[in-house]
């Protein structure tokens, strides 16, 4: 068995903050350095409020750096319509985190270039669809989010045949507010540009309990404590110790990336602008992209937990041998993956346990748009926003149907019969 190789990053991480060590006390503590995590530590510390942020780990280990970085402003994970999103939501608040929805990937896109952040972000992200008939049932779908602010091109076959190198598809459709960046790079911008807002940020520092006081909670780790009026928990389908219930609210799927070394000719036969694109019609997961030193990135569901280069790939190299017959394919060099917080009807949640707790959960595989849009709304929470106000509403811990089983279901059964009939 080869061993599974490091997230492709390239850069070290630019912040490597120190474990906590001693007691602090802040308004808010945000336990969580991922993608939430971050950017309601950054929104709360720019706003002048008090943040500390712990992480068990290093900064954004987990799903969130090693991610292939897509950029999806819509409902990705299980394609919801903006009409399903009212319907569940009413439709008030359903219209309010659609518009926010839309514009996820262009406010994404701003936030990093007013940061400063090296991200290497590319604008752009193309739907690809197999027929006609799944094209023009697509259309309806997009054309349901314009209203909304998204920016959604048609894509005919030619134009496609410049944008990927396979006659497999009929068509697509760009979103324009979509796109790539590096993930790594991202989560380092993130994690510095809180530190330099204000923001108390400690890696390192698991949180082994979190207790009520009679004015806010305490979190305690093997270095110290954090007092806080408000917690903020971002740490996705991994839950929290401290909180079991919260991982019972979503169910864990495992996603892969695998990525190459740099390619001599950036896969310019495959991809020749770099992607990303994205296969709807697939039953499970093919995402391809190229990084910006030429790497070749394929997202897929991985099977069971054997994250190792020789077998856990197999989904990718099918789906890249049936899109692109013909191409030699290059050895994987790295593999990286995490588990993908899933909700039943693909909406991120804010889950309350208590007064000034609340969880942040189900990016739903868009943990660059939902996800960031799910802390961004925490933030806004633990700032006094009235709950009406929120784009989502603050849900009760809800333990799902089967949470315990179908995740193993997912990985064991249901995820490899997709990988089977999905190519």
């Amino acid at each position: 068995m080869t061993p599974p190789g490091r997230v492709w990053r390239v850069d070290p991480p630019s912040i490597r903050p120190a474990p906590l060590a001693g007691d602090l006390a802040a308004e808010v503590l945000v336990i969580g350095a991922g993608f939430a995590g971050l950017a309601a530590a950054l929104e709360l510390a720019e706003a002048g409020r008090s943040v500390v942020l712990l992480e068990a780990g290093e900064i954004g280990d987990g799903a969130s750096a090693a991610s292939a970085g897509q950029v999806a402003p819509l409902m990705y994970g299980a394609r919801r319509t903006p009409e399903q999103v009212a319907a569940t939501l009413g439709a008030v608040r359903g219209a309010r985190l659609n518009h926010r929805v839309a514009a996820s990937g262009r406010w994404l896109f701003d936030r990093i270039a007013a940061l400063g952040i090296d991200a290497q972000a590319r604008h752009g992200l193309v739907a690809v669809h197999r027929s006609e008939a799944s094209l023009a049932a697509a259309a309806g779908l997009y054309a349901q989010w314009e209203p909304y602010g998204a920016r959604v091109e048609r894509v005919d076959r030619d134009e496609l045949r410049g944008l990927v190198g396979s006659d497999r598809y009929a068509g697509g459709y760009r979103w324009v507010d979509g796109g790539i960046v590096d993930p790594a790079r991202l989560v380092d911008g993130l994690a510095f540009a809180a530190a330099r807002a204000g923001a108390i940020v400690h890696s390192r520092s698991r949180v082994t309990a979190l207790r009520r006081l009679a004015a806010g909670w305490e979190a305690r780790s093997a270095g110290g404590g954090v007092a806080a009026r408000h917690v903020i928990v971002a740490t996705g389908s991994a839950g929290l110790p401290a909180w079991p219930a919260l991982a019972r609210t979503v169910y864990a799927a495992p996603v892969a990336i695998a990525a190459t070394a740099p390619l001599p000719d950036h896969a310019a036969t495959l991809l020749p602008r770099g992607g990303p694109i994205a296969d709807l019609d697939d039953k499970a997961v093919f995402s391809p992209a190229v990084t910006a030193d030429g790497r070749l990135l394929v997202s897929f569901l991985m099977n069971g937990l054997r994250a190792d280069l020789d077998r856990a790939p197999g989904p990718a190299r099918r789906r890249l041998a049936r899109a692109f017959p013909g191409w030699s394919q290059p050895p994987f060099e790295t593999l990286s993956w995490g588990r993908v917080a899933l909700t039943p009807d693909g909406l991120p949640r804010l889950i309350r346990g208590g007064e000034g707790l609340v969880g942040v959960t189900g990016c739903n595989g868009a943990g660059l748009t939902l996800g960031i849009l799910a802390g961004r709304e925490a933030a806004r929470w633990a700032m006094g926003t009235a709950e009406g106000e929120l784009v989502l509403p603050l849900s009760s811990p809800k333990a799902l149907p089967l949470a315990r089983v179908l995740p193993v279901l997912l990985r064991n059964l249901l995820v490899p019969i997709a990988n089977r009939v999905g190519v």
